[in-house]
């Protein structure tokens, strides 16, 4: 099916759109709240609320911003000539196009890469009976994992796309589905996390009676949700998001296990963890469902048993979180929020938590709904204002966040300079933001239902996704569709072109001579 649902808005306003033949598939589409069968003549996309233009003006004046444009070859300023294709092949003949070498530089190759990302879905590679809720790649992308709730783990050769099936695990204790999955930092074992008071690890190429578990005793909740899963850098750790405020710290080897609680009452599931930095095992953010994220430190932190201090929080979101991946240099982080938008965030910067209790009000007038099952409140997609403290350095919107913990990560640094974010929608399609714009770059369509988990390939310009459709897809680049996309854009702009004040100069212009 592909990419075919390319809109340009009759907004002129709404987006700046290039001349070139490079430009950006731009597609001004906001997802409203709608059942699983999305196709229906209403729920067309021109139909649906519309984000505001994005306001990138904070975030031009970020470390981010100038770094994303480095690494990906961008004219620095206007007076310097456009990069022409043409013209860098004919200096990599001459040894020209890079001192020192007889190739294009790092930055360079990520700007031809930039040019061909996923867009649309080239083939089905798996139909399951139970939804599937993880997808991911190891480091080096020769696995891929994938998890479903028929209690099965499968990997999959991701070293030259073909993808066949090298193990199928049968997972224990599933309960009601396996909720997130991680491999560890050497890709010979992974960890899983359930409905269940364990974590489970398992080597890739092992068997159902290999499996290793760390139960969690230090908590007096009858029932443990563990909803997301780390692996520390170093391997030696193993990380857990859960239910009553709680975070889980086990040991691999010794089993050991310690909890960090986020809050004084047990009442705010930590939806998402994750390290800020692959180099650092020490400091870690989670995720709550009340909208805030914390860092922890987790040298000083279990110092208290009613709560753990955190080093410092952030305050942005008028609803949970549901998915936090980091940047890996240390500083930037971004997270996915039941509130229909994608912040990210400078470790820098860190919000005034004096105005968390006027955050929390306005936080409870909004999220009165159950992103489960109730519709998205329309007043999510355009916020009239930011929630007071929030010290997010940019905002994306455009994608639908309901019925689960939806994933939100950064394109590969080594491929894309990390210049673009990708997401699942509650309407089965994978949203690509451009990192530096804040506007919607591609929506590829291929799912009945919503998107869950997806991970893009860290060396090939493939993006796997996985669904409560049953199906897992894989989704590339396709000359066609972006021809296609091309021409609807320049028609749409022709049409939408505006008159001249004098008609009659108009018409004239227009009579063939």
């Amino acid at each position: 099916m592909g990419n075919s649902l390319g809109f340009i808005s009759e907004d002129d306003d709404l987006f700046d759109l290039p001349e070139d033949g490079f430009g950006y598939n731009v597609i001004n589409f906001t997802v409203d709240a709608m059942d699983v069968h999305f196709r229906h003549q209403n729920n067309h996309p021109n139909n649906l609320p519309v984000c505001e233009k994005p306001n990138v003006d904070k975030f031009r004046n970020t470390d981010m911003y100038k770094e994303v444009k480095a690494r990906c070859s961008f004219v620095s300023k206007p007076t310097e000539q456009r990069w022409n294709l043409m013209q860098a092949l004919q200096k990599r003949e001459n040894g020209l196009a890079y001192p020192g070498s007889d190739s294009f530089s790092p930055n360079q190759q990520r700007y031809f890469s930039n040019m061909y990302i996923p867009n649309h879905r080239s083939m089905r590679l798996m139909s399951l009976d139970a939804k599937v809720f993880v997808s991911k790649f190891n480091k080096t992308g020769s696995k891929l994992l994938t998890a479903c709730q028929d209690g099965f783990v499968r990997i999959n050769d991701g070293s030259k796309g073909t993808y066949h099936l090298l193990n199928r695990i049968n997972a224990r204790d599933v309960q009601w589905s396996i909720t997130d999955a991680d491999f560890s930092p050497n890709g010979q074992h992974f960890a899983y996390s359930t409905w269940s008071r364990s974590f489970y690890i398992m080597p890739i190429d092992g068997s159902d009676d290999d499996c290793q578990w760390i139960d969690v005793n230090e908590t007096s909740s009858s029932r443990v949700a563990i909803f997301s899963i780390r692996y520390s850098p170093t391997g030696d750790k193993i990380i857990g998001g859960s239910n009553n405020a709680t975070v889980i710290i086990g040991d691999v080897e010794t089993r050991a296990t310690q909890i960090l609680r986020t809050h004084r009452m047990p009442l705010t599931d930590v939806n998402a963890v994750c390290y800020v930095n692959d180099n650092d095992p020490n400091v870690i953010i989670a995720g709550c469902d009340d909208g805030l994220l914390k860092v922890y430190d987790l040298r000083t932190s279990f110092r208290s048993r009613s709560l753990s201090k955190s080093v410092v929080s952030f305050i942005g979101h008028f609803d949970g979180i549901t998915y936090i991946d980091s940047r890996n240099d240390g500083y930037h982080v971004l997270s996915n929020s039941k509130d229909q938008s994608i912040k990210i965030w400078d470790m820098r910067k860190p919000s005034n938590l004096r105005n968390r209790s006027n955050a929390r009000q306005h936080q409870l007038a909004m999220a009165t709904w159950d992103y489960r099952w109730d519709r998205v409140p329309r007043e999510f997609y355009n916020p009239h204002k930011a929630l007071d403290g929030d010290s997010s350095i940019m905002t994306y919107r455009g994608h639908r966040v309901s019925k689960t913990l939806l994933r939100a990560k950064f394109s590969p640094m080594e491929q894309t300079g990390q210049r673009f974010i990708y997401t699942g929608c509650a309407t089965g399609r994978i949203i690509i933001y451009d990192v530096l714009t804040g506007k919607i770059r591609e929506a590829i369509e291929g799912h009945k239902n919503v998107i869950r988990d997806l991970d893009w390939h860290p060396v090939r310009s493939e993006i796997v996704s996985s669904s409560w459709d049953t199906h897992v897809n894989l989704n590339n680049y396709n000359r066609n569709m972006a021809m296609q996309s091309l021409k609807r854009r320049r028609s749409q702009t022709h049409e939408n072109r505006p008159l001249r004040r004098s008609r009659r100069l108009a018409n004239r212009n227009n009579t063939p001579e």
